[in-house]
């Protein structure tokens, strides 16, 4: 599934954001793009993400997963994102987070995106995953990357 739903135009290599919310922000402007049932929905996507984080935060293992269902939502939309510095995401571990999926999904999508989150998981918990995606110069890298850790 992680290899359906992320094409190289979702892929922030150099995220320069300087804060988690600023980061929200920078994914709900992303995520706003993919679906036209979201066209000028970004601030209504940040708010959401943000508000989902601020019930317990998504991010463990250097990796932060912020996602959230909207209303308008006519598909699953996602974004990565890569933080080379690392921002401090309250971590259930305390570490900061070096690379971000980030999903949006229509209000009546369950089962696909429990499907997602666990393969994003899968690969998220592969030991080489963040310092190899961190050594990504382009899109096409991390493409890879998903496509040899993700589950089949």
């Amino acid at each position: 599934m992680l290899k359906e739903i992320f094409r190289k135009e979702n892929i922030i290599l150099d995220l320069d954001a300087q804060s988690s919310s600023a980061a929200l922000d920078v994914f709900a402007e992303a995520l706003a793009l993919q679906d036209p049932g979201l066209k000028d929905s970004a601030t209504k996507i940040a708010k959401a993400l943000k508000t989902r984080e601020s019930s317990g935060s998504t991010g463990a293992d250097r990796v932060g997963i912020p996602h959230v269902k909207v209303a308008g939502a006519t598909r699953m939309s996602a974004v990565i994102a890569v933080h080379q510095q690392g921002l401090d995401f309250r971590a259930l571990d305390d570490e900061l987070v070096h690379v971000f999926f980030s999903l949006v999904r229509p209000e009546s999508e369950n089962d696909e995106h429990v499907a997602l989150l666990q393969g994003i998981a899968e690969v998220a918990q592969h030991q080489d995953f963040v310092s190899f995606a961190l050594q990504a110069t382009r899109p096409e890298q991390i493409l890879d990357l998903l496509h040899e850790m993700a589950p089949a």
